[in-house]
């Protein structure tokens, strides 16, 4: 793929996911390594990746992840969703918190704060700590969907997170970052995820600065 369309196209997979077809270990294996180049905190790597194929560990992690949506929400409600963008959105991680059992793989990063706490409220020592994470699941989605496999980032399981560290045997030293579920695409987009304009979401040098335009003037 173009750079630029793989950049543009990658989008959150939930329904587009195969739940039939297999997961090759060695794809996510390289994608891993090329994950593992991202930028982190002072280049510490002070990260631990778990690939999880084991279909009672996958079963235990996502009754938690269920467990934790439904005390969110007050159970499923996707039957009485709207049907605009954000209902088809609500109705898609509806359908991935009762399907995420059957998703072959998940990868959930895990990272070891380093950083002592602070007098800011905490805010350098999180964005430091997620800023260590996040480049690299980046890294880890981009290369995954240039070889045909989706993945999205969801957070429900950490409303669950210390059952969900006892299942998988994380230390409560470590943070887990955030949940991947990982398998082929059904069938891949190449078309560029909507987004708002620039002109509603930038400004130069001040909040209440000029915006950047889509078109250079």
């Amino acid at each position: 793929m173009e750079i630029d369309e793989l950049l543009t196209s990658t989008r959150s997979a939930r329904k587009s996911l195969d739940l039939d077809a297999d997961v090759d270990l060695d794809v996510i294996r390289d994608c891993l390594a090329i994950a593992l180049h991202a930028a982190n905190g002072t280049n510490q790597q002070s990260w631990r990746w778990l690939v999880v194929t084991d279909a009672e560990q996958r079963r235990l992690v996502a009754s938690h992840y269920r467990d934790g949506y439904e005390e969110m929400t007050g159970g499923p409600f996707a039957d009485g969703l709207p049907q605009d963008d954000f209902g088809r959105m609500m109705s898609s991680t509806e359908w991935l918190v009762y399907h995420l059992a059957e998703v072959p793989l998940f990868v959930i990063p895990c990272y070891e704060p380093y950083l002592p706490p602070g007098d800011d409220d905490g805010l350098f020592q999180d964005a430091t700590l997620y800023g260590s994470i996040f480049p690299a699941v980046w890294n880890l989605q981009l290369s995954l969907r240039s070889r045909g496999y989706g993945s999205c980032i969801t957070t429900l399981h950490l409303r669950r997170a210390k059952e969900v560290g006892d299942v998988l045997g994380v230390p409560p030293s470590f943070v887990q970052g955030c949940l991947l579920p990982v398998g082929r695409l059904r069938s891949p987009s190449t078309r560029p995820t909507p987004r708002k304009p620039l002109a509603e979401v930038t400004a130069v040098d001040r909040w209440d600065g000029d915006p950047l335009t889509d078109v250079a003037p």
